[in-house]
């Protein structure tokens, strides 16, 4: 489904719905307008005709007097001005302004209003009924006077309308200033953020989204906590009885080395230790579920990266096949939970003295950019099947004695942390190999003192 901006929508909404009802207005402004110039400009042919009439009483039928009077009247020679005539019933001009044609303006001479191609007519009779006077306006200083009446009524608002939509804007995005702020809170709380949102004042109606998010996530926190605590309690609960199984099949192997069934009790030995070993990644997994590595810390994985090989030398067939490279001097400092990054790095070793050739070395690297890098030789691995191994029970070969859940295990480790595990086989310029890369994230302040670690206990071995 197509996303969609609501400060945008409220912005267009509130813009587009302004300009249709200005040009509602204009439409109606401009009529209204149109009507009120063209009754005042009536009106004003009707009082010149009116003022005219008491000129023509005196001169009667008097020709003579008539041509006197048009003497004594001021000339009009503007062509936009209004013009008159004085009309005898024969249909002759009597009188005229100089702006006003020769022959008469409209025919039949009766009272009332007419148009015709360039004027506006009012045609009023005399009192004594000798003349008529005919006033006319022309037609384009009406159009012009109703034009820029309209103009004068409506630039004023189009002028405003850019200021309008700027305080759209202005208003809406202060409006929702608090939703914004509400949205990037929520957005920052994830699988590695459970922090309450901070309180700030808000609109009652995002105030009651707050509130309620802030309930969840504290339900969040304490369903997480109890997973937390259920699976350290059950690694403890199911470590005690698996390793007194193991050592009582051990005791009785022992006490049947001399008799036909030393080899079924050997096999129950392997077994019990497989059962252990396959429970111990079960219980890392149900821990790596819980969020165990959303608590984090500044630390130093070299301490821990150190213990772990130590442990790891001192198992059988081991000896020095892991060795550790180094670019930047012995550190290695990331924001993450202890447990997290030392259940990571085990697994990571685990599968590579499971599924790496026996005969060829282990080379952890730590490089710059936050990056452990773990190396062993192995027949390639095709990048189909490579992309499947980030899922549990998932294993690249049939050899070896995994159960197919170590990098489904880092692989959430990293999720949680904020960083990522990469899986590279055939290793750059090799036909065979396998490459896992823990790549951390930086830490979001500088490097404080690391937390001193003077020994990591390690989780139960595969032996």
């Amino acid at each position: 489904m197509k996303s969609w901006s609501l400060v945008s929508r409220l912005i267009w909404g509130l813009s587009a719905t302004l300009a249709a009802l200005w040009l509602l207005g204009s439409v109606a402004t401009g009529l209204l307008t149109t009507f009120e110039v063209n009754e005042r400009l009536d009106n004003a042919l009707q009082e010149v005709a009116q003022r005219l009439t008491p000129a023509t009483v005196d001169v009667a039928d008097d020709a003579r007097a008539m041509r006197k009077m048009a003497d004594q009247l001021a000339p009009m020679r503007d062509p936009r001005a209004l013009a008159y005539q004085i009309v005898g019933r024969n249909g002759q001009v009597m009188l005229r302004s100089e702006n006003a044609p020769s022959g008469v303006f409209v025919l039949p001479l009766q009272l009332g209003f007419a148009d015709t191609a360039n004027y506006r007519v009012f045609t009023q009779p005399t009192a004594i009924g000798a003349y008529v006077i005919e006033v006319a306006e022309p037609l384009i200083h009406r159009r012009e006077a109703i034009h820029r009446s309209i103009f004068l009524s409506v630039a004023p608002v189009l002028v405003f309308l850019p200021l309008s939509w700027g305080l759209i804007i202005w208003i809406v995005r202060r409006s929702t200033r608090p939703l914004l702020y509400l949205q990037q809170e929520i957005r920052r709380r994830d699988g590695t953020n459970l922090t309450p949102i901070p309180f700030r004042p808000m609109p009652r109606e995002l105030a009651a989204i707050q509130t309620a998010v802030n309930r969840f996530l504290a339900r969040i926190e304490v369903a997480l906590s109890n997973e937390r605590q259920f699976a350290a309690n059950s690694a403890h609960e199911l470590r005690t009885p698996i390793a007194a199984v193991l050592a009582q099949a051990q005791l009785l192997a022992s006490q049947l080395v001399e008799t036909p069934h030393v080899e079924r009790a050997r096999l129950i030995v392997r077994q019990i230790k497989r059962l252990g070993a396959l429970a111990e990644k079960l219980l890392q997994l149900s821990r790596v579920g819980a969020s165990l590595a959303l608590q984090r810390e500044i630390i130093d994985v070299m301490p821990i990266l150190l213990t772990l090989m130590e442990d790891f030398r001192r198992q059988s067939g081991v000896y020095d096949r892991i060795r550790l490279l180094t670019d930047d001097g012995g550190t290695l400092i990331v924001k993450a939970d202890i447990d997290a990054v030392g259940i990571a790095i085990r697994n990571l070793l685990e599968n590579a003295m499971l599924y790496g050739s026996q005969d060829e070395p282990i080379d952890v690297l730590i490089e710059a950019n936050h990056i452990l890098k773990v190396r062993n030789g192995c027949p390639a691995i095709a990048p189909g099947r490579l992309e499947t191994l980030r899922k549990p029970f998932q294993r690249g070969t049939t050899i070896g004695q995994g159960g197919g859940l170590g990098l489904a295990i880092v692989d959430s480790v990293m999720a949680q942390i904020g960083g990522r595990l990469d899986l590279t086989s055939p290793l750059r310029g090799h036909e065979d190999g396998f490459e896992a890369a823990l790549i951390f994230p930086s830490p979001a302040q500088s490097p404080a003192p690391a937390k001193k670690i003077g020994a990591v206990t390690p989780e139960a071995s595969v032996d």
